[in-house]
């Protein structure tokens, strides 16, 4: 029986979808890193002031980061987000 691969940051099993903003989650606008692609700023259309917030990304708990990390999921969510082993799929790491 072949062994199940598991997300070395979030220990998410193939199939599953990784942690929220773990460091190995694939963007699905850009199938760049999830948490350091730019998506957030286009797919968000940000204003100034926003982007300023979450260049600095201080505390999303509280107002106004804690909205637009909310938007943020949910386009995520409404894109789809990509699964443990897709990933290793579109970056071509296995079959």
């Amino acid at each position: 029986m072949a062994e199940k691969l598991v997300c070395r940051d979030c220990q998410c099993a193939e199939g599953e979808l990784h942690e929220i903003f773990c460091t190995k989650e694939l963007c699905p606008f850009c199938y760049g890193q999830l948490a350091s692609c730019s998506c957030i700023h286009t797919v968000l259309e940000l204003t100034p002031e926003e982007t300023k917030v979450v260049d600095e990304y201080v505390d999303d708990f509280k107002e106004p980061l804690k909205s637009i990390v909310a938007r943020w999921k949910a386009a995520l969510e409404t894109k789809g987000r990509i699964r443990f082993g897709e990933d290793l799929r579109i970056l071509k790491i296995t079959g």
